[in-house]
């Protein structure tokens, strides 16, 4: 049995707590430790140190992303950088540098704020300016009040045109000037300004939709223009001038920067040990967990680094722990693409039975059974290693799932939906409909069986020694089923129901019961409600989960109808007809039928599987590392 994580160890590093980062940054090298941050060492160790230390390294990285955010970028690294041993000195000295180094380009990075603003207005003012870029008049004469004179400018629907010059000439107001295009027009309005008490009645209801002209708007159009596009160019001259003089800056200090970057990055593994370091004056511990294989690889690396001396004691999860151990995902090869699913649903618990492998055979196996067509297999498995770039570690899915299509459609003597090409290995799922429903039923009863005894299996490596027995999935559950199956084989054979499977569902069911109303504290009138419930639930799960199986039958009859489908549809269409629709029909059953039998295929696997047998709560080994998961943009 493939167990998940099962050689994870609990260490506990006690040493001095002047070495608490150099040991932080020795674990990071490894990528072997995962910080456990339980106290569990609070009593003797209260205090968790580095909190300076870490305000300073949050403060420092800060600084360094907003110059490099400024200046473009890093350097590349020239390779001549010495590598640095991490020191609480270095550490305030080059954050204070930084804080120097920010006050010092902090001038540059607010008027080159101030100059993406100014940017930004030109365009809008621009994009204003396009209203009346057809307008040959002084926009300035546009604004403001006259003392003779009433101008508006705005826009209007164009079917609203005609019927307003009718009704201004009534008012003494012409329209001097009709632009734009599409469903509404720019129109300017001029007329005595005695006149002018019944226009806004009169625009208001031609839908007339005033535009307001900006007050640096005060030349002709093409002036305005001119004058924008001189700022413009003003603007990009000294934003190249700023970033120019920040590229001389960058190159000035590259190799500080690059000294810096180095320091944060490898004080940043003491900053995230947080609560998994304790101390108490000047001395310390550190706590996580390691995999058993690499102890001896931890061990010998601290004493090649640390100055001080240190003792490491490990020791096997407890029970109580089980769930809180980190697993480690493995880079599965051809597993891979199975085990994102299974991740998907949920991580193994530490010891738990990791389903991967199980779940990968029963997966393909079930796919090819519903989806058995040799041609329809061949496609799959082009399409997979075609799109393989695209596909990644996923194209060893199309591989499986196609390889076991055409090894069922051997069984099934299937190509392209075609039956008389060659003899079936086994037999076509039309020849005998009843017995296919048979296999799959039996196919169902199978899987359940393993499913509730890795169930039981789990339980009892967590303990739960309760759950193994009376759970859903648990041993009585499980003897219940037996019974039951075997007393209905027996019986639709002609034996009649046996008296021992009576037996053993009369015991079963009884422990079940008891154990639903001793388990519960409800009221009694409630109590009786729930044990009811939950003990019908616990015999209707293996009823309905059974028949649930039936659909493998269910869609390898279903492929095999559509196929029919469109021979029936082809053989109506002429020659040419006849070919188009085969394809398209093929191509029908191979996308649409293929992504339904798949998601079918993946809920049998969780909730008929998963369900009954996988705890998927566990914690994934995320092993501490050197850097940060956000680093500053490297160019």
């Amino acid at each position: 049995m493939i167990l998940a994580g099962q050689d994870m160890r609990h260490i506990t590093v006690k040493l001095m707590r002047d070495d608490l980062p150099r040991a932080s940054l020795v674990m990071a090298e490894l990528e072997a430790f995962s910080p456990d941050q339980r106290p569990l060492l609070e009593a003797e160790l209260p205090e968790i140190p580095g909190e300076d230390f870490r305000s300073r390294i949050r403060r420092a990285w800060g600084n360094l992303d907003r110059l490099v955010g400024l200046i473009g970028g890093l350097p590349e690294d020239d390779g001549e950088t010495p590598v640095l041993v991490l020191q609480r000195e270095q550490l305030i000295e080059i954050d204070q540098w930084l804080v120097n180094a920010w006050r010092e380009c902090a001038p540059c990075y607010e008027e080159l704020h101030s100059i993406e603003d100014d940017f930004r207005e030109l365009d809008q003012l621009k994009r204003s300016l396009e209203e009346f870029a057809d307008l040959d008049v002084d926009l300035s004469w546009l604004q403001g009040e006259h003392e003779h004179l009433d101008v508006s400018i705005g826009s209007i629907p164009v079917e609203n045109i005609a019927r307003l010059r009718e009704v201004l000439a009534l008012s003494n107001h012409l329209i001097l000037n009709v632009a734009g295009d599409g469903d509404t027009r720019r129109i300017l309005i001029v007329g005595r300004r005695e006149d002018a008490e019944v226009l806004d009645s009169v625009l208001q209801a031609a839908a007339f939709k005033p535009v307001n002209i900006p007050a640096t708007f005060d030349q002709h159009p093409n002036q305005v223009r001119d004058e924008l596009e001189k700022r413009r160019q003003k603007l990009e001259q000294r934003s190249g001038e700023l970033y120019g003089m920040m590229s001389n800056w960058r190159n000035s200090n590259h190799r500080q920067l690059l000294r810096a970057r180095q320091l944060l990055e490898a004080a940043e593994p003491y900053a995230n040990v947080r609560g998994a370091a304790r101390s108490r004056g000047v001395l310390a511990a550190l706590q996580g967990w390691v995999p058993a294989s690499r102890l001896a690889e931890v061990e010998t690396k601290l004493k090649e680094s640390l100055r001080l001396p240190f003792v490491l004691e490990s020791r096997e999860p407890r029970s109580d722990e089980r769930h809180l151990v980190p697993v480690p995902v493995r880079e599965r090869g051809l597993l891979k693409p199975f085990s994102v699913l299974v991740e998907q649903y949920g991580v193994p618990r530490f010891g738990e039975f990791d389903p991967t492998i199980l779940f990968a055979v029963t997966f393909v196996g079930m796919f090819g059974m519903m989806f058995g067509d040799i041609g329809h297999g061949a496609i799959i498995v082009l399409t997979g290693l075609v799109l393989r770039r695209k596909l990644r570690s996923f194209t060893y899915l199309f591989v499986g799932a196609g390889a076991s299509s055409m090894l069922f459609g051997w069984l099934y003597g299937s190509i392209f939906g075609y039956e008389h090409w060659i003899e079936p290995l086994w037999l076509a799922p039309m020849s005998d409909p009843i017995y296919m429903l048979t296999v799959a039923l039996g196919w169902g009863v199978t899987f359940l069986t393993v499913g509730s005894g890795l169930a039981i299996s789990n339980r009892l490596l967590s303990g739960d020694l309760a759950g193994a027995l009376f759970a859903a999935g648990g041993l009585f559950s499980l003897i219940f089923y037996m019974a039951l199956l075997g007393g209905l084989v027996n019986l639709v054979q002609g034996g009649g129901f046996p008296l021992v499977a009576t037996v053993m569902i009369v015991i079963t069911l009884v422990l079940l019961i008891g154990y639903q109303w001793l388990s519960s504290d409800m009221p009694y009138g409630e109590r009786i409600f729930n044990t009811i419930i939950e003990t019908f639930e616990i015999v209707n799960g293996y009823i309905s989960s059974s028949l649930s199986f039936l659909r493998v039958a269910a869609f390898s009859l279903n492929h095999v109808a559509l196929a029919l489908a469109v021979f029936t549809l082809a053989n109506k269409m002429g020659a040419t007809g006849y070919w188009i629709t085969l394809v398209i029909g093929n191509i029908f059953i191979i996308v649409l039928e293929g992504l339904i039998v798949a998601i079918q295929t993946l809920r049998l696997e969780y909730y008929e599987g998963f369900s009954r047998y996988f705890y998927g709560d566990g914690t994934p080994f995320r092993p501490l590392r050197v850097g940060r998961s956000r680093n500053p943009t490297i160019n």
